[in-house]
């Protein structure tokens, strides 16, 4: 890598350390480093730090003032679209997406809050991409960032956090469908143990 980028290998170290915390790449003994595997567990994770952030950024900015530049920004970044056949596209939506969200958390005036949620999303672009890529909300995500604002800029608090929880289950919905439906998980083997936790968890109602 340090080769093929023209550096040296410090710099590249100090990247693939920080990739490695961010949890982005592992390291496998006596191979190397390699990108980190996505799993449903993962997104669990990811989708339930991310309600709980999300929800009260649009709480707090739905208490704000948000002065005519900020609103013609989120307005703009509102109508980005994709096509799921059209992978440049897609990573275009992607960057106004995060960028509308963020927006949003800023718009809070909580600026740790804030930061912490500029950061999950960031980590949690890839997994959006896949969802993305093997579905069609275009028109929804528009629809529901739309309304979102719309009840922002009305000051409604609990309808602002209730619309932001609600995108990101509907984005966690996306994103595991992807996962599920994709040819790694549906061939990879079902041990004996996670069969017996199967059957545990269905017996619990789980």
């Amino acid at each position: 890598m340090a080769a093929e980028l023209g550096l040296s290998k410090t710099p590249v170290r100090e990247a693939l350390t920080r990739l490695r915390f961010e949890g982005l790449v592992v390291v496998d003994p006596n191979v190397g480093y390699r990108a980190a595997p996505v799993t449903i567990k993962d997104t669990r994770e990811f989708f339930a730090i991310r309600t709980l952030l999300e929800g009260e950024a649009a709480r707090l900015a739905a208490t704000q003032a948000i002065d005519e530049g900020q609103l013609r920004a989120l307005d703009e970044l509102c109508t980005s679209s994709y096509s799921p056949t059209d992978a440049a596209s897609v990573d275009r939506f992607l960057e106004a997406n995060t960028q509308f969200h963020i927006m949003v958390g800023r718009a809070g005036g909580n600026d740790r809050l804030a930061a912490m949620l500029e950061v999950m999303l960031v980590e949690m672009e890839r997994l959006f991409r896949i969802g993305l890529l093997l579905s069609s909300r275009s028109d929804e995500i528009v629809h529901e960032h739309q309304t979102l604002v719309n009840a922002i800029m009305a000051g409604d608090e609990r309808l602002a956090r209730q619309l932001a929880v609600d995108q990101v289950r509907a984005s966690q919905r996306m994103v595991l469908d992807a996962l599920i439906a994709s040819s790694e998980v549906i061939t990879t083997p079902i041990g004996l143990s996670s069969f017996r936790g199967f059957k545990d968890g269905a017996r619990d109602g789980g």
